[in-house]
Parts: structure tokens; C-alpha cells; sequence
């Protein structure tokens, strides 16, 4: 939900309360989710409050503000989840459910990000965050914290009217799809990789694993099979996105391969199929593959940009503890005379 121009704080100077999400707060955010312009629920929140307790990859905040009444209404919420298994990198993303009436909504924001980079459990150094490409007040606050921008995706949703009763698209011959495991984790992050700047490499810091532990339905890859070696077209990887419905991304190689205009809308008419049907994340300069996938039925929503953020934190003398000067290690060897001079061969003739 984005609310129309920028605010600015009330008179009353009054700031919402953030907490990270309790049990306590299920109920508000069963009744927020009514409200929600997405209502899409594919995560139970409970769910998501076990998964904050024991996994501790996944950590929801949510501002808070307190009515006449002085009762808690949910006003926004922010989503951190770790990307990988060694949790150096951590993704949040701003979900909207009320318009404050005591605070602006950009500063509701502000204090969401800044506990968020703050957190005493998604301590990490490097950050990704996911907001909607037309919401300035969001990107403003993302740069004002360091973010920069990576990528940009349209959001794209199947049409259920484009649907027939079964599946007539057949693949052409030798191809095939196969779906995510650790056979093929590994190639698809080399193909997800290859589709990514390296500071975006850096920042994700993934392994094959990673890949495996937040795969979803309709993860896979697609394959040209051939006599010697197979080459993979194309591959699809979650992309989590807090509390809405799942989202995949579409990845091809660098280099434009005609076989997918056959080869790719199978696997997208197979992928539509699925309950629920996640949505797909197309690159915005990829005009080719957007053309397939509105020809496979799938309708452009809104679109996404990705900016990513590294912390690197400059070591104090403190933290050098270990290191002593060089005079110091170097004492034992000092000599107990005067040094002798040097011979010379004399003066070449």
C-alpha cells in the first residue's frame, strides 16, 4: 500500500513503538491482512513466529501505533530473511497495512529500516532490499542508508482466463524440464550468477545449498539435450518475498538462444498450473523473454527494484589486540655490536 505524496510529521511529534513479531501480534496481523492492497497470504504467520524463534533466519518488526482507545493498531511491518546458510546476507522488504495518524509514513519508514539494519539477531554485512520502483519515499530512504541499485523486475501474473483444461504445449525435441535438487542446484546457480553484476555476487555470497534450502515449487531448469553434453536455456529460483504470494525468477544465459522461443512456454503454461500460481520476476531490459512470457499468458503488474548495501566495519586498535609492533617482535634479533661494513669488490673498470 503507498500512500500518495510525501508527509510530513504531525504537530504532535508522536512516534509509533517497533517490536519484532510475537504471538501477541497475530491477531493484528490477521486483521491488517483485510486491508492489505496484496492480501496474499502464502506463509502462515505463525508459521513465520516459529521460524523467528528456532531458525532464526527469518525476523519480522512491525511498527505499532496506539488509537483513542489505547489499543495497538499494526501500521507497517518489515520482513528480514537470510539468503544463505552462513547468514552474511540478509533481505528486507516494507509491508504496508495502515496509514498513521500520530506520524508521517515516511517516518514510520525511516524507524522500520533503521531498527531493521540495526537487529541484534539479522546481524549481517551486506543487505538486499526489495520495494516497488514508483514508491520515491521508500528509494529515497534506501539511498539515505547507503543502498544502491542493482536490478530492476517487472512483477508479471498469470491470467486464469488464458488457461485451458489441460496442458497442451508440448516440449520440442530434446529438451526438457528438471526440476530444482542437488543434481542440478549447481547449475542453476552458475546460471543465476551469470546473470548477476559482481557486486551482486558478492553481496549474495551463495552456494548450491542455498539454493536447495529455499527452493519452492516450479524451481528448475531447462535443458537442450544433446548427444555429447547438455546445455542449460533457462531456469527459474524462489525469490521469498515476505508475506505474498511465491515469486520466481526467470533466468536465461547472457547470450540470446532462439530455441527458447519453443522451448520456454511449456514450462511456463506447466509453472501456471501450479496452487498457488507463484508469480515470475522478468528483467526489465530483457524485451525478448518479457515478449514469451505475455504470450504465455501472463500479465505485467507492477515493477521491482533491487538495491544491495555492504557494511564494512573499520577495525579500532581495540579489536587489533593481537597484533604487536614490529620493534617489539623484532627485539631478539637486534645485534649486541656495531655492525660490520660491508665488503665491496671495488670499482668496476
Amino acid at each position: 500500500m503507498i500512500y500518495s505524496g510525501r508527509d510530513v510529521d504531525q504537530a504532535s511529534g508522536s512516534s509509533p513503538r517497533v517490536e519484532a513479531l510475537k504471538a501477541a501480534h497475530l491477531s493484528l496481523l490477521m486483521s491488517s491482512a483485510q486491508v492489505s492492497s496484496s492480501n496474499q497470504w502464502a506463509d502462515q504467520p505463525q508459521s513465520m513466529v516459529l521460524q523467528s524463534w528456532v531458525l532464526r533466519k527469518l525476523r519480522v518488526l512491525v511498527a505499532l501505533e496506539q488509537d483513542e482507545t489505547r489499543t495497538d493498531q499494526l501500521l507497517s511491518l518489515v520482513v528480514l530473511r537470510s539468503l544463505n546458510r552462513r547468514s552474511s546476507c540478509w533481505q528486507l522488504e516494507l509491508e504496508e497495512r495502515q496509514e498513521p495518524r500520530l506520524s508521517s509514513r515516511i517516518s514510520v519508514i525511516r524507524q522500520l529500516l533503521h531498527e531493521a539494519l540495526s537487529d541484534g539477531v539479522a546481524r549481517s554485512q551486506s543487505w538486499l532490499i526489495r520495494c516497488d520502483s514508483n514508491d520515491q519515499d521508500q528509494l529515497d530512504l534506501a539511498r539515505e542508508l547507503g543502498f544502491q541499485p542493482l536490478r530492476r523486475f517487472g512483477i508479471w501474473r498469470i491470467d486464469p482466463s488464458s488457461l485451458s483444461g489441460t496442458a497442451t504445449s508440448e516440449f520440442p525435441p530434446h529438451c526438457r524440464w528438471s526440476a530444482l535438487d542437488n543434481s542440478t542446484a549447481r547449475q542453476l546457480l552458475a546460471l543465476e550468477q551469470a546473470c548477476c553484476s559482481t557486486h551482486h555476487r558478492q553481496l549474495l555470497d551463495r552456494q548450491w545449498q542455498d539454493l536447495v534450502d529455499q527452493g519452492s515449487k516450479g524451481c528448475g531448469l531447462l535443458e537442450r539435450i544433446d548427444s555429447d553434453q547438455n546445455q542449460v536455456l533457462a531456469g527459474l529460483v524462489a525469490r521469498p518475498s515476505g508475506f505474498a504470494r511465491p515469486r520466481l525468477e526467470l533466468l536465461r544465459g547472457l547470450a540470446w538462444d532462439d530455441r527458447l522461443t519453443d522451448a520456454l512456454p511449456p514450462a511456463l503454461e506447466r509453472l501456471a498450473r501450479l496452487q498457488p500460481a507463484p508469480e515470475l520476476l522478468v528483467d526489465e531490459d530483457d524485451e525478448r523473454l518479457q515478449a514469451i512470457v505475455q504470450r504465455s499468458g501472463f500479465q505485467s503488474q507492477q515493477t521491482e527494484l533491487v538495491l544491495g548495501r555492504s557494511l564494512w566495519r573499520k577495525l579500532g586498535s581495540r579489536e587489533l589486540s593481537g597484533l604487536r609492533p614490529l620493534e617489539s617482535m623484532l627485539g631478539r634479533l637486534q645485534p649486541q655490536q656495531p655492525p660490520l661494513p660491508t665488503p665491496t669488490l671495488g670499482r668496476e673498470r
